[in-house]
């Protein structure tokens, strides 16, 4: 018998993005898919959109907005009831794939018990033989970055290697029964990030592995929907807790330390040569206000 996939795809007020990655789901040989759309409160008619476009796709509409960690949970807390899956996909609603894209995922986490999660290759939709991510995140806990592994090379095929990565959650598969011991995203790091890559670390720190898997492709657009107009004070604030919270849990007493002593010096003068221009003041603040939080609250 087929294994069974979840394909779990959160939107927000992007119905025409939405509909057009849908429509790239394709068919799929090596596993029984079905697709739920979790939409985090839309008032564009994309629930209405997608339930006539695609009868077969089960479409709930939230009240709220849950944030992407929890607007992610919930979906899959709904699919596991609705179908018991063995697999969760979790797929960003402005991606492009790839034919066969399911199926080279299934088929790496058949052949690998030891894989607990798998991640796409990404190229730009805009730019399409330029990788976004060819290997999942590389992170740098003294700098307070984090950056796709490959970002901005011409894909030559030297990336192709299934290789082990921190996967991020916008195109990736995981073993739902995994994705349930491990509690799901963490949705102390709500409305965004890095709920991802931290849902990575956790599972590779229980001994399971992230695997960046070339086969599954696909072209991303990456669009917004949390404030896309600009670096605001709310955007600030959450970004910098986020990522004291994300360094504290994950980062060595050395890479904390050379965060606090370098990192943070080095990111204040690089916002207020920016945001200080552009007369942002309110995301300087918001910036120290988060990271005061951030520590405050810990792990």
């Amino acid at each position: 018998m087929l294994p069974t996939v979840a394909v779990v795809m959160l939107t927000l007020n992007q119905r025409e993005t939405t509909l057009r990655a849908l429509a790239s789901l394709g068919e799929h040989r090596l596993a029984r898919v079905s697709t739920l759309v979790w939409d985090n409160g839309s008032t564009d008619g994309t629930v209405e959109a997608v339930a006539a476009a695609f009868p077969d796709v089960l479409v709930h509409h939230s009240t709220e907005n849950l944030g992407v960690a929890g607007g992610r949970n919930a979906g899959a807390a709904l699919a596991h009831e609705r179908w018991t899956p063995e697999f969760f996909c979790f797929l960003d609603n402005d991606l492009v794939l790839a034919p066969g894209f399911i199926d080279a995922f299934v088929a790496v986490l058949q052949e690998r018990p030891d894989a607990g999660q798998v991640q796409a290759k990404l190229r730009y939709l805009d730019r399409p033989e330029i990788i976004q991510d060819g290997g999942g995140c590389e992170i740098t806990f003294w700098l307070g970055r984090t950056r796709p592994v490959g970002r901005g090379e011409v894909d030559r095929g030297q990336r192709d290697h299934v290789v082990d990565c921190v996967s991020g959650g916008g195109a990736m598969m995981v073993r739902a029964a995994l994705f349930r011991e491990l509690g799901g995203f963490d949705e102390a790091f709500n409305p965004f990030g890095p709920e991802d890559i931290d849902f990575s670390l956790r599972l590779r720190k229980r001994g399971h592995r992230a695997l960046f898997v070339p086969g599954a492709m696909a072209w991303h657009a990456i669009s917004h929907t949390y404030e896309p107009g600009g670096y605001s004070k709310t955007w600030a604030r959450l970004k910098a807790r986020h990522w004291v919270r994300f360094l504290r849990r994950h980062g060595s007493p050395f890479q904390q330390a050379a965060f606090f002593i370098v990192g943070v010096p080095w990111l204040a003068l690089k916002l207020l040569a920016r945001e200080g221009r552009r007369g942002n003041i309110g995301a300087i603040v918001g910036s120290v206000r988060g990271m005061l939080t951030g520590f405050r609250q810990g792990r």
